[in-house]
């Protein structure tokens, strides 16, 4: 199967400046991608990059930062692909609006807020970058509470200093109304080990959560993450290695195509070793496969890469181009990825056999 998925990073402008965000925004002078070359992008996923059920996600930076280009590439994006093209993109918040609301709705484009919870754990780690005294928690809320949120979901990073609010957190979103919930922890994060314990009592409690959900014949959320994590399972079940390829296909702010995502962590320009290609020539698919068939040599070699519910690859990447030793990046990677990746496994074996859960989870087209 090839890549179904184009990754679009507009800029690497942002109006916050979150201690965790994997990618290198305000670093460096600003850059932006052209409008022509975006629909040079966008025309080459769709017409040369084989793969089923196509998906293309604008990304940032913040990527209403440029409002009017973002309009102009999702209205072309949607025309060229059609109705049955996934269009979707995540934003911070702070600059969400009725009629930009109205804009996305229209085009069908699904939309995902970045917020870590209430506003304790929210403002801990994303705050302004020019205005640090300034709520980024009220100010999102204030803009979005009145919104529709049938299109609107949410995401949320926890971190170690944020894992014990996590359950209220995701409470506290359903209530609010948001129907599409996903999460991370932040796998570059240290995490303690009495912090790892309580990462794995909130996913129990998560289940016994959801499972009253069900129990009491609520409308129920649906975690974003899980379409990944039962797809990953069953290829697991099936011998198959999936995390050898990537089904993304990653096109940096200055127009290069990337193998991975995870070194746009680095100043633009400052991981030449991942260019596959750019926006006017294509991608160059026997480098992106080197690059990655590298990687898993050195996985495989050190004992990892059996049943990963989370592509390790993207570690490995990063250290190489950051010129760093991967090897405990990686464990700290599995140490706090197989954590959560029980915790999720566990929901989904408790839960699978619910009708409910199989009408969200089985029925329903992935976005």
């Amino acid at each position: 199967m090839g890549p179904d998925h184009l990754a679009v990073y507009l800029s690497n402008s942002c109006n916050l400046a979150c201690s965790y965000c994997y990618v290198s925004v305000n670093q460096g002078p600003p850059v932006s991608l052209s409008l022509d070359a975006l629909k040079r992008s966008v025309d080459y996923f769709l017409d040369k990059v084989d793969g089923p059920g196509k998906k293309i996600t604008f990304l940032g930076g913040e990527p209403m930062l440029n409002w009017r280009l973002f309009q102009d590439i999702a209205s072309y994006a949607r025309e060229r692909g059609g109705p049955g093209l996934v269009l979707q993109t995540f934003t911070n918040g702070t600059l969400m609006s009725a009629e930009r609301q109205e804009f996305l709705d229209r085009h069908e484009i699904h939309t995902t807020i970045s917020l870590d919870g209430r506003k304790s754990s929210n403002d801990k780690l994303r705050v302004y970058f020019r205005e640090k005294d300034k709520s980024v928690f009220d100010d999102v809320i204030a803009k979005i509470k009145d919104l529709p949120k049938d299109n609107l979901g949410v995401s949320l990073v926890f971190t170690h200093q944020t894992i014990d609010d996590f359950l209220g957190n995701v409470d506290y979103f359903y209530k609010m109304g948001f129907w599409r919930i996903t999460f991370n922890p932040e796998l570059y994060d240290v995490w303690p080990e009495e912090k790892l314990d309580i990462m794995r009592a909130q996913l129990k409690g998560l289940t016994r959560y959801y499972k009253l959900i069900l129990e009491k014949g609520m409308r129920p959320f649906q975690i974003q993450i899980l379409f990944a994590v039962m797809e990953n399972m069953r290829k697991n079940k099936e011998g198959l290695k999936w995390w050898h390829d990537c089904h993304n296909v990653v096109l940096g702010p200055e127009g290069k195509f990337y193998a991975c995502d995870k070194p746009l962590s680095l100043e633009i320009g400052k991981a030449p070793g991942q260019f596959v290609g750019d926006a006017a020539s294509g991608m160059d698919w026997g480098k992106r496969r080197g690059i990655y068939d590298e990687a898993i040599e050195y996985i495989e070699k050190k004992g990892w890469g059996k049943d990963e519910v989370f592509c390790p690859m993207g570690i490995y990447e990063f250290a190489k181009e950051a010129k760093k030793d991967p090897e405990p990046m990686l464990n700290n990677f599995h140490k706090v990825a197989d954590v959560f990746a029980e915790g999720l496994m566990d929901l989904v074996t408790q839960l699978e056999g619910h009708p409910v859960f199989q009408d969200i989870y089985v029925n329903t087209r992935v976005v």
